[in-house]
């Protein structure tokens, strides 16, 4: 794997549990803050925060360039 172009976002959990007990997300160097929110927002929906406590917390999405229906499928 190519690490030169890319930084990671890496959660872990500590705790035993039924859900995910690892994500890592692969964020390319040069991405804006915008896009690193949306990458926060996401990493906080797969980890299991809830959405109305992801969107108070970070607020509104500005979702002009992303994939809504990769959103929806987040959200679901």
């Amino acid at each position: 794997m190519d690490t030169k172009n890319y930084d990671f976002l890496i959660y872990k959990r500590g705790t035993e549990t039924k859900e995910a007990k690892s994500i890592e997300l692969k964020i390319p160097n040069g991405m804006t803050c915008t896009e690193f929110k949306i990458m926060c927002i996401r990493m906080a929906h797969a980890i299991g925060y809830h959405e109305n406590s992801v969107r108070e917390t970070f607020g509104k999405i500005d979702d002009k360039k992303s994939n809504k229906k990769q959103l929806k499928l987040l959200f679901d």
